[in-house]
């Protein structure tokens, strides 16, 4: 199935883990950010999604705007991590994300029940 969320890429949706996966931490948005996204994702010097030169037209250097960019976007679609292009992307769809080492299965059971459960901030 086509991914509806996908900004245009030609992805696929993907099969998110089982819904009883053990989450590295508490699966919410302020955990989410500070345990996974900013440290791996947005901390100048090297991440991807920081400063003016952010790829993928992407800014998560900042908690608020980081949420705006990912679900006001539709880069999450909450209650729907199968086809929520962050989902695909951390499991690798179009490239492992983040680049180097991919996240541990704790971490995208915490990123993925987070969307699952409504993406709520």
């Amino acid at each position: 199935m086509g991914c509806s969320g996908c900004s245009g890429d030609d992805l696929e949706c993907v099969e998110p883990q089982a819904s009883d996966c053990q989450p590295l931490y508490q699966p919410t948005f302020d955990e989410v950010y500070a345990r996974t996204i900013e440290p791996r994702c947005a901390v100048s010097g090297g991440a991807c999604h920081s400063g003016s030169e952010s790829k993928g037209d992407l800014r998560l250097d900042d908690i608020d705007q980081a949420y705006s960019q990912l679900v006001d976007k539709g880069r999450v679609l909450p209650g729907d991590a199968s086809c929520s292009l962050l989902v695909i992307r951390i499991e690798g769809g179009g490239g492992v994300m983040p680049p180097g080492t991919p996240l541990s299965e704790a971490e995208r059971c915490a990123i993925e029940t987070w969307v699952a459960n409504g993406a709520t901030r």
